[in-house]
Parts: structure tokens; C-alpha cells; sequence
């Protein structure tokens, strides 16, 4: 595991990255009407916390080393520690014994309910307002929370119009591309500081997550090295990285980090002075 506190490095790169890389995969338009929607039912939004410095919580995400860190998880869930969940993360926690405290999702495609199979009473369901509205179907209102991502303009708009003209009465998240990275902040807006994070690898080592999501089976792949350590990854990943890079080198001092595994996060927090930016 590593630990960090302050700005990582760049990472070197063996292959060409597009230029362009689109992390929105929905119709901005479906988007829209989403949340439209969503914020019609009502819901009970996340509001900012007061920050508890030496309250620990467990992040746990999708990557291949979560499996090898699971036991680890599990003792830290029966110790009492917060278990915070996205995507397939929960179903595969609670497979393996292990209760979620609360579940996030971005995504804003229909087909991502399946990560609900079953509800827990005692867990809090942090949704994003641009998720499929099918997805809220699923849930109780009474532990379902509605968040808001920070965007296009237009859907801030459409935010200031149900909620107010200030960021008073809405707060949106920002973070980057992927769940887990908006994860942090919204936590962050929750009063978390110190976290425990599960399975944020951004590299593919036996697989490129710890169960199976065969949409991720065929997507691009390329080489990078840290800390002379070589990691194959798909431009997601990459991406993720070097989001990651920008999100703590902009707040690091917010965050009180431990990433378990050996993946690509974990190494580009363990080697900030080794790295260099490939041209």
C-alpha cells in the first residue's frame, strides 16, 4: 500500500495517447432530460459536512488488485470503518461478505441498474442527477441521495433554474471522468478526509477490473512507465491517472490518501520523483 499527501508526478509514456479523449458516453441531450427528471422527484440532495480529520473511510473501486486486498477490507468493515462503494463494487462486497455503507454512480446509461440487484436498508445511494431515471426506480427515497456533477454550462443552468441563482442551495462535483475521482470530491463535500482506497489500480494486471464488465473488453490499450515499472492500460485508464495528477496536485492538501495494490495509482504515488514527462 502507499501513502501520499501533497503533488505526484507525470507519468512516461511508451504509447502514442489520442489527443482526444470523450469521457461524457451519453447523448448530452439524454443527459439533460435526465436530469430534469431526476430533480422533479424531490429527492434529498448531498450538502457540504464539516470536515472530520481523523474520521477514516474505505473507497472502494473496481480494479484487479482489489481481489488480493479483500480480506483486508473485510476486517476493516468489521472494524467499523465506513465502506463506500461504486459501480460493481457493491455487489462484489457484498458477495464476499462485506456490508456497503453507501454506494455512488455517475454513469448515465440505463443498462448500469444492473450494479443494483438488491437494496440494503442501512445503505446511503449517492446518485448522480444525470443517471438513467430507471436507476431510481430501484431505490427507497427515504436513503437516496441526489448529487450534481459540474458540467456543461447548460446543465447548470438547468440546476440554477430548480434550485437558485448562487451555489448556495446545489453544490456540483467536480473530478474528472470516472466515478471514482468524483467519488473523492463528493466525499470530500462530505466532510472525509482521511481515505483507505480499494482497487484504484487505472491498469490492467490479470484483467482490467476485479469481476467481470465486459463493456471494458476491447478497448484501446497502451504502455506506460512508472517508477521504471511498465503498466499496460487502456486510454480510460490513462486518463484516470492523469486526472487523478491534476485533482490532487489542485487539492492535495484536502486528502489524507492510502492506496492499497500495486497498480499504476499506488506507483505514481510511491515514485513522484522518478517520473518523467515523455515528449
Amino acid at each position: 500500500m502507499s501513502g501520499f499527501k501533497g503533488y505526484p508526478p507525470s507519468v512516461q509514456i511508451l504509447t502514442p495517447v489520442p489527443d482526444i479523449f470523450v469521457a461524457v458516453n451519453s447523448d448530452k441531450g439524454d443527459i439533460r432530460d435526465n436530469i430534469k427528471h431526476n430533480i422533479s422527484l424531490g429527492l434529498q440532495q448531498v450538502l457540504p459536512h464539516e470536515t472530520q480529520w481523523e474520521k477514516e473511510i474505505c473507497l472502494v473501486t473496481g480494479g484487479p488488485s482489489l481481489k488480493d486486498t479483500t480480506a483486508l477490507l473485510k476486517e476493516k468493515s468489521e472494524s467499523g470503518t465506513p465502506i463506500v462503494t461504486v459501480n460493481g463494487t457493491y455487489k462484489y462486497c457484498i458477495d464476499n461478505g462485506i456490508k456497503p455503507s453507501a454506494f455512488i454512480m455517475l454513469d448515465s446509461r440505463e443498462f448500469n441498474k444492473r450494479f443494483i440487484e438488491s437494496t440494503i436498508d442501512s445503505c446511503k445511494y449517492l446518485i448522480a442527477s444525470q443517471c438513467h431515471p430507471e436507476v431510481f426506480k430501484l431505490l427507497k427515497e427515504n436513503n437516496t441521495w441526489l448529487w450534481h456533477c459540474d458540467t456543461q454550462d447548460e446543465n447548470i443552468d438547468l440546476l440554477r433554474d430548480q434550485y437558485g441563482e448562487e451555489y448556495k442551495d446545489f453544490f456540483p462535483i467536480m473530478g474528472g471522468s470516472t466515478v471514482t475521482l468524483r467519488a473523492l470530491h463528493l466525499l470530500r463535500l462530505l466532510g472525509f478526509h482521511k481515505f483507505e482506497i480499494f482497487g484504484f489500480d487505472s491498469c490492467i494486471m490479470d484483467d482490467h477490473h476485479a469481476y467481470s464488465q465486459p463493456e471494458n473488453d476491447k478497448e484501446e490499450e497502451i504502455d506506460l512507465v512508472v517508477g521504471g515499472k511498465q503498466f499496460r492500460c487502456t486510454v480510460a485508464h490513462y486518463h484516470q491517472a492523469k486526472e487523478f495528477v491534476q485533482l490532487v496536485g489542485v487539492t492535495g492538501s484536502n486528502y489524507d490518501l492510502i492506496v492499497h495494490g500495486d497498480g499504476l495509482i499506488s506507483h505514481i504515488i510511491k515514485n513522484p520523483e522518478s517520473l518523467k514527462e515523455a515528449a
